[in-house]
């Protein structure tokens, strides 16, 4: 477990299960008119070596085109109507004011990550998996890092990189096994744990998004 050693400047936050009430994968799974329980069925069956990744990309898109192509229009506004939690507009509107620079890295899809920056005016994002158009904007291809602890932590130092804070100067944000790796490097607030080695390292643990403020303006 790391503890703050001064009032951190920066906030590294999860997006899915954090700041959303659901993963968004299945929520677009859903909303593109397939299952969301075939689709972590063969996810599951991915990371334990029972089918190759190109595989589980043909099975996918023949959920995710149940209703015919998908095109790049239909995502955006998808993803600019998935709900956030109630609670997280507030938490990131008040530790915007507090002065706080927000960071979002997140192992969920590049394309609502930056839907989320938009709509915060949020500098500094990074999601995981990236998706590919055809010519006509129909969403043909992703690339996906399966090795997401490893790739928050690169994002995390490019952050570090591109504005100049300190590891000390920084906590995270986050709620599963992918936010292992920065929860051992920097502070970390666990939220809703899904993974008990998380929950192990965390500095805090919360229930609502609303005591995170008070644990950071707490530090002295």
């Amino acid at each position: 477990m790391l503890i703050p050693k001064q009032k951190p400047k920066a906030i590294i936050t999860d997006v899915d299960s954090t700041l959303t009430e659901r993963t968004t994968w299945y929520e677009l799974t859903e909303r593109l008119g397939g299952s969301s329980y075939a689709h972590a069925d063969l996810f599951m069956k991915y990371l334990r070596g029972k089918i190759s990744f190109q595989q589980v990309k043909k099975d996918l898109f023949k959920l995710w085109n149940t209703n015919g192509p998908v095109h790049k229009n239909k995502l955006i506004e998808i993803f600019r109507d998935i709900p956030l939690r109630g609670e997280a507009f507030s938490l990131i509107n008040q530790l915007q004011e507090k002065g706080y620079s927000l960071c979002l890295i997140s192992g969920s899809i590049e394309m609502f990550i930056d839907e989320i920056a938009k709509k915060f005016n949020i500098d500094h994002y990074y999601g995981n998996s990236i998706f590919h158009f055809d010519e006509n904007g129909y969403w043909t291809d992703l690339d996906y890092t399966r090795n997401e602890e490893h790739l928050k932590i690169k994002q995390f130092e490019d952050f570090l990189k591109k504005t100049g804070f300190k590891d000390d100067e920084c906590i995270a944000i986050g709620d599963g096994d992918n936010d292992l790796e920065l929860f051992s490097r920097i502070p970390g607030i666990v939220v809703n744990p899904k993974s008990e080695h998380l929950k192990e390292l965390a500095w805090q643990e919360v229930k609502y998004l609303p005591r995170v403020l008070q644990l950071l303006e707490s530090i002295e």
